[in-house]
């Protein structure tokens, strides 16, 4: 797996490493250490130990798992957080979201299985 380090914050206002722009691509799971925006396709899966924003261009074809995701991309493989899932105007997500809180704006596009909450 590959790690990105970068800055720590305790926001999504803070900086943060950018992985890519427009037409790059990652082949296989990425680990991020710190929090990071992603800008990226990525065949396979991105694990984030904290905060991790997946921009308008993001593509992920396997699951995110972190602490707090937001995502404004697009994911097949489902969201998982620990705390909290925030899904801006024209994210799509396939297969589950999984968060102990739940922000969904409208014109959200999810297709699947939601827990939100403690259990």
């Amino acid at each position: 797996m590959n790690s990105v380090g970068g800055a720590e914050t305790d926001s999504f206002d803070g900086k943060v490493p950018e992985i890519a722009s427009g037409a790059f691509a990652i082949w296989g799971d990425i680990r991020l250490a710190r929090n990071a925006v992603l800008q990226a396709k990525v065949k396979g899966n991105v694990l984030a130990e904290h905060k991790v924003i997946l921009t308008p261009e993001a593509e992920v074809s396997g699951r995110i798992q972190g602490g707090d995701v937001c995502v404004e991309g697009k994911v097949e493989g489902g969201v998982e957080a620990r705390g909290r899932v925030w899904l801006k105007k024209g994210a799509v997500v396939r297969k589950q979201c999984v968060a102990q809180s739940l922000r969904l704006e409208a014109g959200v596009d999810f297709r699947g299985e939601l827990r939100v909450g403690e259990g």
